[in-house]
């Protein structure tokens, strides 16, 4: 009996010292992180963590335990790189509603660009901190277990970057199945670690196959068809089209109430209930990946990047502005930002724009007719003004170039995060009443007054001195506020499964408004060129705006995709 009772007790002892390892102790943490962050809004908790990912994340740790000095401190210390890399997770979650991806660290530049500068101190101070103390640590000793443990992880990673095909083999064959519609699902079901490096893997087994990749001949022949159609034609009319930053429709939340209507009158007199919804590639964020998809007319898969902008080298390809262009057309893209964010210079070449136009602020040495004006209390361009000098210069190049005719491409800023307007010149007067208080919410609305009495502006202006031409408006993605729970408290787009994709687009046809079922943001090529046919162009393809817009088959695009990519990356 004593023999018992001493065998129960040592047992008891080693559950309470395995109880009590750090090891414990941090997988606890991470459980009850991951479940308080998805209440708040965030990433899901991981299902399955203790299949692939908790031992991922454990052993990782025990290797930072042996490159770390032992102190009361070091099982703290040593967890903060791991904490950290989940609190970025959640992060870009929250603002983008996206899984973070390995090849988007090099995307930081252009997000720090637009971040507020006390944002940017918060971030400096806090990971400046973490590293210093975390490597303040460090025992720098080369040792058997610093050299095993940095081996697995270099061949881990060399075996991603180099033998992606391997490791997709290997992730396929131990993992839940991949949610290809879903990055979210698929980090739930695998972990975020996991399917950070599955993405990485998939980017460089796409860009190992684009060298034995063969333009699909049936596309190409599209494309020399569609040249010798708009050339044949006996009219051909210009185009306007305007992507708009972060431009959502206050009127799409069935949660909110407003003290006076969030469109201004002039607006609503040209569209009343002729607005038409597109559905965006990404929420909060991504706006090249929208550009993209608005000038090439297949969807933005991130087969090779992050962005397919960031593989652009300015080599042509086939874009409906080089289709445009060689069909005789003038066509330029003016930018509200600076020409190095996103790679926008090298990527509007590449699409065929003739011209791109930025602001001499930014852009000085560069021949432009635009300047960002009066940015006081708001740090960017407000669409007014852009919209003013555009149609200004337009008017003056068709006096001077008649007959030619002009696809102009416009871009704006006015409307990005973190959404401010100076009260002074735009004063906020439109109270807004839901379940959701937020102050970036209150901000977006009143913009959108401001931005649509601009917008009202313009489209007199194109109806004055351009007539019979088409003028399209389209909001790059939502705004991200303070994230997608302020879109789905406030049953935004009738709580439609695509809400957080849903955007406005207006489309003013020869002088009047014209109404679109939802539609997908790469089926604005086939809409222009539909326009311009006069019909042609969709009884002899199959435009698939003219049917319910449904989830991206990837096969009927993919080879039209990787043509266009491969021609861009030469």
């Amino acid at each position: 009996m004593n023999a018992l009772l001493s065998q129960l007790q040592s047992y008891a002892l080693l559950i309470m010292r395995v109880l009590r390892s750090r090891y414990v102790a941090l997988a606890a943490f991470l459980f009850a992180y991951t479940w308080i962050m998805s209440l708040l809004g965030g990433m899901p908790p991981l299902r399955y963590f203790c299949r692939l990912e908790l031992p991922l994340l454990l052993g990782f740790y025990y290797y930072l335990n042996q490159l770390t000095r032992p102190s009361k401190w070091q099982a703290l210390i040593t967890a903060i790189p791991i904490i950290l890399v989940y609190a970025v997770f959640d992060m870009v979650f929250l603002q983008f509603g996206r899984l973070l991806r390995i090849i988007e660290v090099k995307e930081l530049p252009e997000l720090m660009g637009v971040l507020p500068v006390w944002a940017i101190g918060v971030i400096i101070v806090v990971f400046g901190a973490a590293c210093t103390v975390f490597i303040r640590s460090l025992r720098f000793k080369l040792d058997r277990p610093a050299i095993i443990g940095a081996l697995s992880i270099l061949i881990l990673l060399l075996t991603v970057e180099f033998k992606p095909d391997s490791f997709l083999y290997a992730f396929e064959k131990v993992q839940r199945q991949v949610t290809n519609w879903s990055d979210i699902q698929s980090a739930e079901d695998n972990g975020r670690v996991w399917m950070m490096l599955y993405s990485e893997a998939k980017r460089k087994s796409n860009g190992l196959k684009m060298a034995d990749f063969k333009a699909d001949p049936d596309f190409l022949r599209k494309m020399d068809d569609i040249v010798s159609m708009i050339n044949s034609l006996e009219k051909k009319r210009n185009v306007h089209l305007l992507v708009l930053e972060s431009f959502v429709d206050p009127e799409l939340f069935d949660g909110l109430s407003f003290s006076r209507s969030p469109v201004h009158p002039d607006f609503d007199k040209i569209f009343k209930n002729k607005g038409s919804l597109s559905i965006a590639p990404l929420f909060a964020g991504g706006t090249a990946q929208s550009e993209f998809e608005v000038l090439s007319g297949v969807p933005a898969f991130g087969k090779f990047s992050g962005m397919e902008f960031d593989v652009f080298t300015g080599a042509g390809t086939y874009c409906l502005p080089a289709l445009l262009t060689k069909a005789g057309y003038h066509t330029m893209a003016t930018n509200a930002y600076k020409p190095d964010f996103f790679n926008s210079i090298n990527a509007y070449k590449g699409a065929g724009f003739q011209n791109s136009y930025y602001p001499k602020e930014y852009a000085k040495g560069r021949e432009t007719y635009l300047s960002i004006g009066d940015v006081t209390g708001e740090k960017y361009m407000f669409d007014g003004e852009l919209l003013k000098q555009n149609l200004n210069y337009i008017s003056d190049w068709m006096k001077n170039n008649p007959g030619m005719p002009l696809f102009n491409y416009i871009m704006s800023i006015y409307g990005h995060y973190p959404y401010q307007i100076n009260t002074e010149k735009r004063p906020i007067f439109i109270e807004a009443q839901g379940v959701v208080k937020d102050d970036f919410l209150e901000h977006s609305i009143n913009q959108y007054y401001y931005r649509t009495e601009a917008l009202a502006e313009f489209i007199r202006g194109i109806k004055k001195v351009d007539p019979e031409s088409l003028v399209i408006l389209i909001s790059d993605h939502l705004p991200g506020f303070y994230g997608p729970s302020t879109f789905e408290k406030l049953d935004y787009a009738g709580g439609d499964k695509d809400l957080l994709h849903m955007n406005r687009v207006f489309f003013f046809e020869n002088g009047k408004a014209v109404h679109y079922d939802t539609l997908h943001h790469y089926d604005i090529p086939d809409i222009i060129l539909n326009y311009l046919s006069d019909g042609s162009y969709c009884d002899a393809q199959d435009c698939k705006f003219k049917k319910p817009a449904k989830q991206v088959a990837g096969e009927d695009y993919d080879e039209a995709y990787m043509t266009i990519i491969a021609n861009a990356m030469k």
